[in-house]
């Protein structure tokens, strides 16, 4: 049975299950997507743009789908957001305080996983396990929890400098990744955290795996552009990141 949906368009949401199910979120409602894995499906695009955070309608998005104003003054599109070890909301403004208070000043983790391959990056306490599946990754591990998001960052640069800090979504997609032993890693990158922040390091974290609702996977990966085709019919066969 078909079933037509619309609206404006935002970062699925998920569920830790096994496999992951996924929810395509219109308007932010979840409508169930996991179960439309080996159907067809068409994506239309209606021609409107509209900012996530002030609703406006503009031409282009910036960032994870702002307006420009929204994109430059907003705490939560600083620098910060890509670079932590670079957080300086406690000295802005008020708006950047209370945006410190609530997402800076509380407890982060650092963490590998692996999506294309092994990879450290850094997140919230309350964005796991949503963070690895949002990366595709098939197996992640807690490495150190830290007080404050500007410590995760300087752990993170240091750390960047041994393996990636990036994912490439092609080769994530392609599933082509290798059995990795996250207890060796675990050892050599604790031995590489800076000695003033090596008292954050956690040994004992277990490994957390994830499988995703995926039939069959193609030999090329490519990518449409709805700027330039405008819709697309296409059978959706898994769905992973």
């Amino acid at each position: 049975m078909s079933i037509i949906i619309s609206g404006q368009l935002q970062k699925m949401t998920h569920e830790a299950n096994t496999p992951i199910q996924y929810f395509l979120s219109l308007n932010n409602q979840p409508y169930p997507l996991t179960s439309r894995v080996g159907h067809q499906v068409t994506i239309r695009y209606t021609g409107t743009i509209s900012c996530i955070e002030c609703g406006r309608k503009i031409k282009k998005t910036y960032g994870d789908g702002y307006c420009f104003p929204c994109a430059r003054d907003l705490p939560e599109n600083d620098i910060c957001s890509v670079r932590p070890e670079k957080c300086q909301h406690d000295k802005g403004n008020e708006a950047d305080r209370a945006f410190y208070e609530k997402y800076c000043n509380i407890d982060h983790f650092v963490y590998l996983s692996q999506t294309s391959g092994v990879k450290v990056g850094v997140t919230r306490h309350f964005n796991i396990p949503s963070r690895w599946i949002d990366q595709g990754a098939v197996k992640a591990l807690i490495i150190a929890k830290v007080p404050r998001r500007i410590l995760s960052g300087q752990i993170e640069v240091v750390l960047a400098e041994q393996i990636s800090d990036k994912t490439n979504w092609r080769k994530m997609l392609l599933g082509e990744i290798g059995d990795v032993d996250f207890s060796a890693i675990r050892e050599k990158m604790i031995q590489c955290i800076p000695e003033r922040l090596r008292k954050y390091a956690l040994y004992e974290e277990e490994v957390k795996s994830f499988a995703y609702p995926v039939q069959s996977v193609p030999s090329k990966i490519s990518s449409h552009n709805l700027d330039k085709e405008g819709e697309f019919t296409e059978k959706l066969t898994g769905i992973k990141g």
